[in-house]
C-alpha cells in the first residue's frame, strides 16, 4: 500500500525521481516496470506498479458504454515504464506532462494501490477549492 506525499522536481527532459522510500516495493512487486496514464477526471496521472496495472486495466476495459471517453482518456494514454533501479528515474511523455499541465514542481501521492502525480500548483489550488465546499454526506458523521 502506498500512502503519503513526496514533492519531486521534473527535469528539463521530463524526468521524475521515485522517492527511495517506494522504489524496493516497486522493485519487488514489479521489477521496476510501471505503467502511467491520464485520470479519466483528474487533471492528474496514475502512476501504477505492472501487477496492479493489469488490473486496473482490466477493470477499465469492463466499463460499459456509456463511459466510452472515460475508457479511452485512460487506456488511450497509458505507456509502460521502467524504473532506472539506481537512480529511481522514469521519463514522463510529453503529451501526459501536457495533459496533466505539468511544471517543474510535482507532488507524488500515495493512494494505496497506486501514486496520483500531480502539478504542483495546480494540485494546491484544487485542494483549497475543495476545502472550501462542504463535506460529502458520507463523511458528515465519520469520527476519528
Amino acid at each position: 500500500m502506498f500512502e503519503g506525499a513526496s514533492s519531486l522536481s521534473v527535469d528539463a527532459k521530463g524526468r521524475i525521481a521515485i522517492p527511495t522510500k517506494y522504489r524496493a516495493a516497486l522493485v519487488e512487486a514489479a521489477q521496476g516496470k510501471l505503467h502511467i496514464t491520464r485520470h479519466f477526471q483528474e487533471d492528474c496521472l496514475l502512476l501504477f506498479p505492472e501487477n496492479e496495472w493489469v488490473q486496473f486495466r482490466e477493470r477499465v476495459a469492463a466499463w460499459p458504454m456509456s463511459a466510452a471517453w472515460q475508457k479511452r482518456i485512460v487506456l488511450s494514454n497509458a505507456l509502460g515504464l521502467d524504473m532506472d533501479e539506481s537512480t529511481g528515474r522514469v521519463l514522463l511523455s510529453p503529451e501526459l506532462r501536457e495533459a496533466a499541465m505539468m511544471g517543474k514542481e510535482a507532488l507524488l501521492l500515495g493512494n494505496g494501490s497506486h501514486f496520483e502525480l500531480w502539478d504542483k500548483g495546480v494540485y494546491t489550488a484544487k485542494e483549497a477549492l475543495a476545502r472550501q465546499q462542504p463535506l460529502p454526506v458520507a463523511l458528515q458523521d465519520l469520527v476519528f
